[in-house]
């Protein structure tokens, strides 16, 4: 955890100690109306890193703190403020990582008057999650007191100033998948962003133009939600009727089929009915089965099969054609941005159950010539994230791939945006608990105040 994260930890631990128990340090002295005393500058508050440092920070769920926050929370039902301070107090003392305790935290000070505490749980929460808590704090009612005063001023000026920060860690991020949820990996920074809050329930995505559309299962529904990485906003999940579920990259927005009929999922997350759209790249999720659809454009031609394999393909701006052991998968067929490679997954030939069945390889455009990077037994999945640079999901999880070095792991990803493409003789993939992760717990903030559907 960065230093300022746990300095501001500690000032929200130690800071308040009294809170809760019907004493508190003594109140600041009065303003002075001495001349000049109004010339004095503005509270700034410094910038802190923005995300997190590792995925395995955001599992805060599962650790020493989440019995005393599950207690805050029952207390929060109750509206006894004192008591959701103090329980809130006792997880982030086992658990300083843990954002949301920081955040209820924040809240629960405020509703007590402790106007002087909120300031360190709330950057702890914010800077940790900026897209979900960060705005939400400028509109939270119970925040407004605390907005109000200097240090609130500041924290509002704090807020401001980060968003394009934030905005652009997104615009350079990798969007890598884990345990159920989507997250931006920043490579200048080295930071995570979590993009979905849903705790482990989506179990498919798609790239548009723009926007990534997300499909969701829980216990209750299956849903799909839009992030839009430009504004940093991640609409709540949209339930829709049915298990299988075909989202469909649209000009504007993506196009939702559950059962016989077509609806468009608006940028508000609302559903609109529309005829049967035509299809150019699509989702299809099925339980727990994912599939990709789409065929390679851009000067790439193939003898595509009715599963969008061939068994060579050929660029049409230098006239190559490239074959492969095995056949070449088109909806995984993809440029580099100066296109000067090409990246693809291939079946192989040589498929046994739990063997290596699929292969990574890349092209050099000019001349044809074909490099292996990996192989795997469980599927492969493959975007480019520079000119000469890889994201493979693989089975090691997902490593950065630069054309010639060695691969670099992010631990904790499971995915990419794109699905792995898995080859027939593939072994099942594990079907886990007939039960669906639960709904997410809604916390303070959470209705009419959102950062995940606010601009």
């Amino acid at each position: 955890m960065a230093n300022g994260l746990r300095a501001a930890l500690a000032l929200a631990l130690v800071g308040v100690i009294g809170c809760g128990r019907g004493s508190s340090a003594p109140p600041p002295p009065p303003p002075s109306h001495e001349a000049g005393a109004s010339d004095a500058p503005p509270i700034e508050i410094p910038s802190q890193p923005l995300g997190l440092a590792d995925l395995a920070s955001f599992a805060w769920r599962s650790r020493g703190g989440q019995p005393a926050f599950r207690a805050a929370r029952k207390a929060e039902g109750k509206e006894d403020w004192v008591e959701v301070a103090a329980r809130c107090r006792e997880a982030l003392a086992a658990d300083p990582g843990h954002l949301e305790a920081a955040w209820l935290y924040a809240v629960a000070l405020a509703k007590t008057g402790k106007l002087d505490g909120v300031l360190a749980p709330l950057e702890v929460a914010a800077t940790g999650d900026y897209g979900k808590w960060a705005l939400a704090s400028l509109d939270q009612p119970a925040l407004q007191p605390f907005l109000a005063t200097p240090s609130g001023q500041a924290w509002r000026r704090r807020v401001e100033q980060d968003r394009a920060t934030y905005l652009a860690a997104l615009g350079r991020a990798v969007i890598v998948t884990s345990h159920g949820d989507v997250f931006a990996f920043d490579p200048q920074t080295t930071r995570f962003h979590r993009l979905t809050h849903t705790y482990g329930a989506v179990v498919g995505t798609l790239e548009g133009a723009h926007e990534i559309a997300y499909v969701s299962r829980t216990k209750k529904h299956v849903g799909v939600g839009i992030i839009h990485p430009s504004t940093g906003r991640t609409t709540h999940a949209t339930p829709v009727s049915g298990t299988n579920v075909r989202v469909a990259i649209q000009p504007k927005g993506f196009a939702i089929k559950a059962g016989a009929a077509w609806q468009l999922l608006d940028d508000d997350g609302k559903l609109h009915p529309i005829p049967p759209p035509k299809l150019t790249a699509w989702l299809d999720v099925a339980g727990k089965q994912v599939k990709l659809v789409r065929t390679p454009g851009g000067g790439i031609a193939g003898d595509w099969d009715d599963q969008g394999l061939a068994s060579a393909i050929r660029i049409s701006q230098t006239s190559r054609t490239l074959t492969v052991p095995g056949q070449i998968d088109g909806s995984t067929v993809a440029w580099a941005p100066d296109r000067s490679h090409l990246a693809f997954v291939a079946l192989l030939d040589d498929c046994k159950p739990n063997g290596a069945a699929a292969a990574v390889f890349v092209a050099e455009t000019s001349t044809g010539r074909l490099d292996e990077l990996e192989r795997a037994a469980n599927g492969l999945a493959v975007e480019w994230v520079g000119d000469r640079k890889l994201a493979i999901a693989g089975d090691h999880g997902v490593e950065l791939v630069e054309l010639g070095g060695k691969p670099v792991a992010l631990d904790g990803a499971d995915g990419l945006v794109l699905p792995r493409r898995r080859p027939k003789c593939a072994a099942p993939e594990q079907a886990g608990s007939d039960e669906a992760p639960p709904d997410e717990e809604p916390g303070v903030g959470d209705e009419g105040s959102d950062a995940r559907a606010t601009p």
